[in-house]
């Protein structure tokens, strides 16, 4: 009989130790499947944040190189034709104007020129980009709402605009020289660049008959 416990009370404890080591198998299992998916998850987003951020930032740089167009397009009108121009932004979208000059007898009642949006050109609104500044000849305009006028008296301003992504550290800068007909758009690292991109009028400096 007594032999009969012990053996019972030895089998008990074995199942006891069993059990034991088999919990803390376990335990040690599922620590070793949360650190594997946390691996996981890691090495999923070091893949996709980049994309992501480079998706956004190519997306910007599409509404910068539009603005870009517009205001190429104002360089071209007032350097190849007669027309007063201007590029205007309201706050919400970039477009290009024209002066309407009134007719004979809407001037004798004294109307006066109004500006009117160009119908060959494109309005553009940013999307995911930003603009943080603008300035022309070096002047700071208010970037919220500005209308920069080409007017065919004298020289016309240098443009000087600058971008910034939404959602991502990117810059732009947007340049039209004096005399130029294209802007040039500048990533951020070349912005100082954009600043030193300047057009030299040879017939005002006197040097008109010089090779160049």
């Amino acid at each position: 009989m007594h032999g009969a416990q012990e053996d019972l009370r030895s089998r008990l404890t074995d199942a006891m130790s069993y059990t034991g080591l088999s919990t803390r198998h376990a335990r040690a299992f599922t620590l070793i499947e949360l650190v594997v998916v946390l691996i996981i998850l890691g090495v999923v987003s070091g893949i996709i944040a980049p994309r992501l951020l480079s998706g956004s930032s190519r997306a910007a740089e599409a509404d910068v190189r539009k603005v870009a167009e517009l205001v190429s397009a104002a360089g071209r009108r007032d350097t190849m034709t007669s027309q007063q121009i201007a590029i205007d932004y309201d706050g919400t979208e970039f477009s290009l104007l024209v002066l309407r000059m009134p007719t004979a007898a809407d001037a004798a009642r004294g109307i006066p020129p109004t500006w009117v949006r160009d119908q060959l050109s494109m309005p553009v609104q940013l999307q995911d980009a930003v603009l943080s500044s603008v300035s022309i000849d070096g002047a700071e305009l208010d970037p919220s709402r500005f209308r920069i006028e080409f007017l065919q008296r004298g020289q016309r301003p240098s443009v000087v605009m600058l971008f910034g992504q939404t959602r991502g550290p990117a810059t732009w800068t947007v340049s039209l020289s004096t005399g130029s007909f294209r802007a040039n758009v500048f990533g951020g690292e070349d912005r100082d660049a954009a600043m030193d991109v300047t057009s030299i009028d040879l017939d005002l400096a006197g040097k008109g008959e010089e090779p160049w």
